[in-house]
This record gives structure tokens, C-alpha cells and sequence, in this order.
């Protein structure tokens, strides 16, 4: 008996509204000298099938070898053909997509995570086999975690308060839906339906995807609400361009940028802004530093819809011939907007394209968490502009401070561990890390450095004798007067971990409103690493040094 045939669909949903006219980008919508060739599809009204060549160009390769090889096959080219169906589910409409089709579509035309969504209603919590989480900050990170068969969402090792769901597959509980998905925007099925049958298959997704199983397992990736209403994505989309617009002006803005989805570096990667007169300038990475230099090069004076619609980062690895990734500027912006005052006050964040409000319980809960740790005030404000310099006005004015900034100890059975104690010690036993909360790196990166230490002084001996060698010895070099290493457990002791604290120094600069606070993602991202150190019998303590509000000339 002949196996029967599984087919491999990637599904999109258009937003309501949205037909299939409506649907491609600038170069391939119809008339365009790009656009695909519409034919008709039989058996389905209101059906329709575009499709033709989405590139065809010769392969960069040939430059190199042509000047050797001057006769080489003039019929050489590197070419991707797409096609997409759209077919209609009451009043919906699907857009099935075929080889590169996806390249020709424009992404704003369809639902965001209706992929996700449809995955996780169908998929039990048992039965994943691949997760995309991200970690939103100042350095996002992306993780995906995939096993070799069906695993329970415990496996995967996902952080409930802190990650968001980007991408996930594996096995529906029900076989006659699907034998396998997996879904972000786009959701891709693995089914029995043939040529004939596409429109059932539409139908069934359209009712997973209005389901809310996933509530019952997956309930953490609702802490982020997906803002739909189009008058507030305006009003948080011209906060957005303010900030944009200050850092034009060469002043602060909490506005970072990282790829909407995980991207392979190993091989090298370059990158163009484009979509405002950039020319190909080529680039190595996203940077909100770059992108911003490019506007003020190519002088653009244009509204924030013309940076939303217009403005694209295309990206290839150095062995590919092609510019194959392609995402839009607004879908590398991480930002934290807020709307409203007081009670009625609410908490945007900017990810991948997608405005989030923060659930307003999950809010109070990190904020109240964030409340709750002990403010300290040991460095107090400062003119300094950023960290370094900080650390040398310290140094030259604070003796009651040892600087143990750069001073590297490896921990026991590791020769280039090279980790740091701490920026300061101080005489009231305070392990001091500092860290300028507006520079480009992350402050999450602070937090962690925080937890390693404190780790290591109260579970490694070898450390803890070398951090006391090496504070004497810094302490008599600069004859300070104070045996700072008397503050530090002999080698026949152990640390009375009670009479020590960690204390993060942010520096930051202060809000319109004059006060000082941390991005909402940094807070979130605090929380372990506190719980983690007060379970060495540590307590933490925070510090926010105010540095000025505008950069002084060098």
C-alpha cells in the first residue's frame, strides 16, 4: 500500500483589510515592473495565484573567476522562483507561500504571531520540540533550544519572567490537524491536504488560531499584550521618532537595536541601511549608532511613516550571493515608551516591529521588586561623563575606596578565567560594581558580573585567598593608610557573608522629570540575579549616580 503523501505549507494570515493586491512589497506590487503573474486558481472562489521569478541575477563568484577565465557559460545565474496562493476562510484571507515568495510579500500586510499562536494552541506543553525565546535589552539575547524528540516545555529551560515566546514547534495533539508545526508570523504545517483540500486546511487553522488553549500552559506570553489599536501605535510610534530624533541632536535616548530573529554570524555578515539615498554603505552590525549616522549623512528629512515603510536593513552572510534577509528598520528597534499619567499610566515595549504593553500586574510586580532592594548612597552624583572617568575621580579623590577595576583573578582549576572582583571595594565592605547605564552595553551584563563574584568569594577558597594577596598588595602600593585586606577573611576563615553587600552603581541621566531609573527590561533582568546572590546570604543594595543630562565638550 502506497504511503500516503505529506505536504510542507507556509501559511500567513493577512490583517483585515488587507487583500491580496495589498499584500506584496513597493517593487512587486501589480503593475509594478517586478510583479508577479497573476493566474487563476480552480475549485475556490475568490482564490488567486501570483507567481514568477522573485530574482535571477548571475553569481558573484563569476567576478573571480572571469578575469582567468574569460570564456566562462554566459547562462550562469543564481535565481529563486515564488509563488503564493491566497485563499479565502469566511472573512479572512491566507496567503500560502511557495519557494521565495516571502522576499516578494509585505510583512506589515499579515498578522503578527499568528504562527506562534496557532502553534501553541495545538501543540501541548509535552510535545515541543523547538522554542525561540528572546531576552529584551540594551543586549538582547536570543536563544533557540531544540531536542532530538518531543519534550515538556520545562526542558527548554525558558525564563517566565523575562523571555518572550518568538518561535516554536513540535507535534499537535491532534494528528488529523497537522503531523508537525512550527510558527512566528508565518506558520509552517505539515499535513495530508493536497491541491484539492487547501481551502479545509485554511478553514481549520482559522479555527486554531481563534482558540485559547494556549492559556492554560503557555500562559507567560501574555505578559506582553500585542497593541492593535492603530491611534495608539501612532502616538508610541512619535515617541519613538523623538527619541530617534535626539539622538540626531546628539543627545541621550533609551533606543537600541537588535535583528527581530536569530541570525548566524559564524561566516560574517554585512549589512546595508537602505530605503533614504544610503547607497550600500556596508556595514558589520546593527548599531543604532550607524543607522543614526546614516540619516544625518544622507540628510533625511522625512516623517516617522517614511521611516516605517521605507527604510530597510538588508543583510547576507560574505559566502552568499545575495541579499537574502531583508527586515525593516522599525523591526530592529527595542524601545520602552510610556503613555499616560499616574493611575492611568501605561508601559510600551518596542520588540521585533510589534508594540507590547506590559501587563499591568507584571508591571507592579518588577516595579514593587525593584522598590523593594536597598538604595544606597556611596558615590553620589557625579560630573563625570561616562564610567572611565568616573573611576579615575575616584581613584584621585575617595581613598576610603580601593579600586579593584581591572584586577583579574582566576578562580580555582582555571588559568585565564580573568575574573574581576568588583570596580571598588570600600571600608564598609561594599563589593562595588559600576557600570554607565547609557553607554551602548548592557546593564543586564552588570547584574551577572555581580553574581560571579559574589559566587566565587563565598564558594572558592582559592579565590578567596588570592582576593585578599591582591588587595594587600594594592592596598600598600598606594599606601592608603588602611588595611583594606584586615576587611578580608584569612585563609583558615570563612567570609561572615552577613557583613558584606553587593551594590550595582548605574550611572545614569537624569528623566525629563529630573528623577533617575533603569530601562523596565533591566529591571526584570535584576530580579535573578538578586535572588541568586541574597542565596549566598548576600544582601544587595542599588546606587543610581546621576551624570549630566548633556555631554560636556571633550
Amino acid at each position: 500500500m502506497a504511503r500516503e503523501k505529506h505536504h510542507h505549507f507556509n501559511i500567513r494570515l493577512l490583517r483585515t483589510g488587507r487583500t491580496a493586491t495589498t499584500a506584496f512589497g513597493p517593487s512587486f506590487v501589480p503593475g509594478e515592473l517586478r510583479a508577479l503573474e497573476e493566474r487563476p486558481w480552480a475549485g475556490i472562489e475568490g482564490a488567486s495565484l501570483y507567481i514568477g521569478q522573485i530574482y535571477n541575477k548571475p553569481p558573484n563568484w563569476t567576478d573571480f573567476l572571469r578575469p582567468q577565465s574569460p570564456d566562462l557559460p554566459a547562462d550562469l545565474f543564481a535565481s529563486g522562483a515564488g509563488a503564493v496562493l491566497f485563499v479565502p476562510s469566511g472573512e479572512n484571507v491566507f496567503a500560502i507561500c511557495f519557494g521565495h515568495a516571502h522576499i516578494a510579500l509585505n510583512d506589515d500586510a499579515f498578522v503578527r504571531q499568528f504562527g506562534l499562536k496557532v502553534t501553541l494552541n495545538s501543540v501541548p506543553r509535552g510535545q515541543l520540540r523547538s522554542l525561540d525565546t528572546a531576552t529584551p535589552d540594551a543586549v538582547t539575547v536570543q536563544k533557540r533550544v531544540q531536542t532530538s524528540k518531543d519534550s515538556d516545555l520545562q526542558v527548554f529551560g525558558v525564563d517566565m519572567y523575562r523571555d518572550l515566546a518568538r518561535v516554536a514547534a513540535g507535534t499537535p495533539r491532534d494528528k488529523d490537524f497537522a503531523q508537525f508545526v512550527a510558527g512566528k508570523d508565518a506558520l509552517k504545517i505539515i499535513c495530508k491536504n493536497g491541491p484539492t483540500e487547501v481551502q479545509q486546511l485554511c478553514d481549520r487553522i482559522l479555527i486554531m488560531y481563534n482558540k485559547d488553549v494556549y492559556k492554560k500552559d503557555f500562559a507567560w506570553v501574555d505578559r506582553m499584550q500585542i497593541v492593535i489599536e492603530k491611534d495608539l501605535i501612532s502616538q508610541l510610534d512619535i515617541k519613538l521618532f523623538d527619541a530617534i530624533g535626539e539622538l540626531r541632536n546628539g543627545n541621550h535616548a533609551d533606543l537600541h537595536m537588535s535583528p527581530p530573529e536569530i541570525v548566524d554570524y559564524t561566516e560574517g555578515n554585512q549589512i546595508h541601511y537602505n530605503g533614504f539615498g544610503s547607497k550600500g554603505a556596508n556595514f558589520q552590525s546593527l548599531s543604532i549608532e550607524d543607522y543614526v549616522s546614516e540619516l544625518e549623512r544622507c540628510n533625511f528629512g522625512g516623517e516617522v511613516i517614511d521611516l516605517k515603510d521605507k527604510h530597510y536593513i538588508n543583510a547576507k552572510k560574505d559566502n552568499e550571493e545575495k541579499f537574502n534577509e531583508k527586515w525593516r528598520v522599525y523591526d530592529c528597534f527595542i524601545y520602552e515608551a510610556s503613555l499616560g499619567a499616574e493611575e492611568n499610566l501605561k508601559h510600551y515595549i518596542l520588540f521585533a516591529g510589534t508594540w507590547y504593553l506590559v501587563e499591568a500586574d507584571f508591571k507592579k510586580e518588577v516595579d514593587d521588586a525593584f522598590d523593594a532592594i536597598e538604595k544606597v548612597t556611596i558615590i553620589g552624583a557625579t560630573t563625570c561623563r561616562n564610567e572611565q572617568l568616573l573611576i579615575a575621580d575616584l581613584v584621585a579623590n575617595r581613598p576610603t575606596l580601593l579600586k579593584l577595576d581591572q584586577e583579574k583573578i582566576n578562580p580555582k582549576g582555571v588559568r585565564y578565567g580573568n575574573l574581576e572582583p568588583c570596580d571598588f571595594f570600600s571600608q564598609n565592605r561594599d563589593f562595588i560594581h559600576l557600570k554607565d547605564g547609557h553607554s551602548s552595553g548592557s546593564i543586564s551584563h552588570l547584574w551577572s558580573q555581580g553574581v560571579v563574584s559574589a559566587e566565587a568569594f563565598v564558594s572558592d577558597h582559592d579565590f578567596k585567598v588570592k582576593l585578599r594577596r591582591k588587595v594587600k598588595g594594592i592596598s600598600d602600593a598606594m599606601a592608603t593608610g588602611f588595611a583594606f585586606e584586615d576587611l578580608l577573611p584569612r585563609a583558615t576563615q570563612k567570609p561572615v557573608r552577613g557583613d558584606y553587600k553587593v551594590v550595582y552603581g548605574i550611572m545614569r541621566k537624569p528623566y525629563k522629570d529630573g528623577t533617575l531609573g533603569i530601562p523596565f527590561f533591566s529591571k526584570v533582568s535584576l530580579q535573578a540575579a538578586v535572588q541568586r546572590i541574597e542565596e549566598f546570604g548576600i544582601p544587595v543594595a542599588i546606587e543610581l549616580i546621576q551624570k549630566p543630562a548633556f555631554d560636556a565638550a571633550v
